[in-house]
């Protein structure tokens, strides 16, 4: 009588798994973004070539909720714009346009 083969725990493997059924390790992870997907820049969407300091409404969609600026890599706009938005964010608020610091925070 040959010996017995170990079968591997189900969902370790991915063989011994149902189609279209989680792994044991995959349950609660949320599904990764594709990588070779960029985001769209927002600005070039609105066809918006010069960025004012004037113009809040645009610059306060590049803050978080405590007044920072927010990084190209979460916006999605161009090191070139970037570059502008943030000197625009500070001329802003140099003029006391925009906070420094949001209002609950002070």
């Amino acid at each position: 009588m040959p010996p017995k083969k170990k079968s591997a725990p189900p969902g370790r493997d991915g063989q011994n798994q149902r189609p279209g059924q989680q792994g044991q390790y995959g349950a609660n992870q949320r599904p990764k973004r594709d990588p070779n997907k960029k985001k769209v820049d927002p600005l070039k969407l609105r066809n918006i070539t010069y960025v004012d300091y004037r113009d809040i409404r645009i610059l306060e969609r590049f803050l978080n909720d405590r007044g920072k600026i927010l990084p190209n890599r979460i916006t999605g706009v161009s090191t070139k714009y970037q570059r502008k938005i943030e000197n625009s964010i500070k001329h802003a608020r140099h003029l006391a346009l925009l906070p420094f610091v949001a209002g609950g925070l002070k």
